[in-house]
C-alpha cells in the first residue's frame, strides 16, 4: 500500500476547507493580492495563484481584518510577524512529525500488524493527533503574549531615541563545555541524552523573569530585564548540570543595549555576550562590569583580568562568579 495514499484522506480534509482565493479577499475589501502574496512568502510557503482557492473562510477573515487595521498594523509590519510565524511553525511541524515517526510508528509496528495494517493504524493515529495542534498552539501563543505583555509593563528600559526597538537587556549564554569531545567518546545516544538533559535543565532553572530563550545547537541564549536575574539563572543551570557522566556547563553574561526585531535580539551587546563564552571554563560563569556592579552585593566575584573580544575595540574587564556554598541558597 502506498504511504502517501494512506495519508491523503488526512491531508485532503484541510485542503477541502480552502475555498477562498486571494483575488476574492481583495474584492471583498481585504488585503490586496500583492500584500497577501508577500505574507504567504514571509511564512516560507509558496504563494498561490491569485484565483486559486487557497484559504479557508477563517483565514480569509484575517486578511479582511488586517486591511481594517492597517493604520495601526500596516502590511509591512504584518510581513515581519509572518517571517517569525513561518520559521517557528515550520520547526514545530518538522519536530512533531519527527517525534511521531520516532516514537509512535515503532510502537504500532511492534504490535505485530502486517505492513498494510500498520500504515492504516499510523494514519488513524496521525488523524486523531492532528486536530489537537491548532487549539494547543493557539493557547500557548495566547499565554506567551500574556507573559510578554506583563513583562513589557514592568520593563523600565527605554529606547535611546534613535534606534527603534533598542532596549536595555541582560544576556546569558550557556552551553555544554567540550560537547564535541563528549559526543566522540560516548557516542550519539549519550550525546542526544545530554542535550535533552540540558534543555530540560535550562527550562526548569531559567526562572520566571526571562524575556526570551533561543536554542543554539548545544547551547542557549536567554535574555532578562536586569542583570541579577540572568546571573541567578546561570548559577542554577551550572549547579543543576553538575552530574556524573554528563558534560558540564559554562556561561557568560553581559548587560547592554540591543535591538529587538522579529522576536530576537541583535547588536553589539549580543555579540559580546556570546563571544565572551569562550573565556569561561567548565562550571564557570563569567561576566562583564555591566553585570557585576549591580549584582556585587548579591554575589561574590573574582576579577580574572581583561580579555580581547572580537569586534570590540577596547579590552573587556571580566569577572568569574564564585561557585561555592552560597549557590545552594539561590532561588528562582
Amino acid at each position: 500500500m502506498d504511504e502517501r495514499a494512506v495519508f491523503d484522506p488526512v491531508l485532503m480534509q484541510g485542503m477541502s476547507e480552502r475555498t477562498v482565493s486571494a483575488r476574492q479577499v481583495e474584492a471583498d475589501g481585504g488585503l490586496s493580492v500583492a500584500e497577501i502574496t508577500r505574507m504567504i512568502e514571509a511564512f516560507g510557503l509558496p504563494a498561490p495563484d491569485p484565483d486559486q482557492p487557497a484559504f479557508s473562510q477563517e483565514e480569509a477573515e484575517v486578511f479582511l481584518r488586517l486591511k481594517e487595521l492597517e493604520d495601526v498594523f500596516p502590511p509591512d509590519v504584518a510581513v515581519q510577524v509572518g517571517r517569525v510565524y513561518g520559521r517557528l511553525l515550520a520547526r514545530i511541524a518538522q519536530t512533531e512529525l519527527q517525534i511521531f515517526r520516532v516514537y509512535v510508528v515503532p510502537r504500532l509496528r511492534a504490535a505485530g500488524r502486517d505492513p498494510a495494517r500498520t500504515l492504516t493504524a499510523t494514519r488513524d493515529a496521525f488523524e486523531a493527533l492532528l486536530p489537537l495542534a491548532d487549539p494547543l498552539i493557539k493557547g500557548v501563543h495566547r499565554r506567551w503574549l500574556e507573559h510578554e505583555l506583563a513583562q513589557e509593563a514592568a520593563l523600565t528600559a527605554e529606547s535611546d531615541g534613535e534606534l527603534p526597538g533598542a532596549v536595555d537587556v541582560s544576556f546569558l549564554f550557556c552551553d555544554l563545555k567540550d560537547f564535541t569531545a563528549f559526543a566522540d567518546s560516548h557516542g550519539d545516544t549519550a550525546a542526544v541524552a545530554a542535550i535533552e538533559q540540558f534543555a530540560e535543565t535550562v527550562t526548569n532553572e531559567r526562572g520566571p523573569d526571562f524575556r526570551f530563550m533561543k536554542a543554539l545547537g548545544d547551547g542557549f541564549m536567554l535574555a532578562y530585564g536586569e542583570p541579577c536575574a540572568a546571573v541567578r539563572a546561570g548559577a542554577r543551570i551550572i549547579r543543576a548540570m553538575q552530574l556524573p557522566r554528563t558534560p558540564h556547563v559554562h556561561a557568560s553574561a553581559h548587560h547592554g543595549v540591543a535591538i529587538l526585531r522579529e522576536g530576537d535580539y541583535f547588536g553589539a551587546s549580543v555579540n559580546l555576550a556570546a563571544r565572551l563564552l569562550n573565556a569561561a571554563d567548565r562550571d564557570e560563569l563569567i561576566a562583564t562590569t555591566s553585570v557585576v556592579q549591580p549584582c556585587d552585593k548579591e554575589f561574590d566575584w573574582e576579577p580574572i583580568g581583561q580579555r580581547r573580544v572580537r569586534g570590540v575595540a577596547e579590552l573587556i574587564d571580566v569577572y568569574r562568579l564564585f561557585i561555592g556554598e552560597r549557590l545552594e541558597d539561590i532561588e528562582a
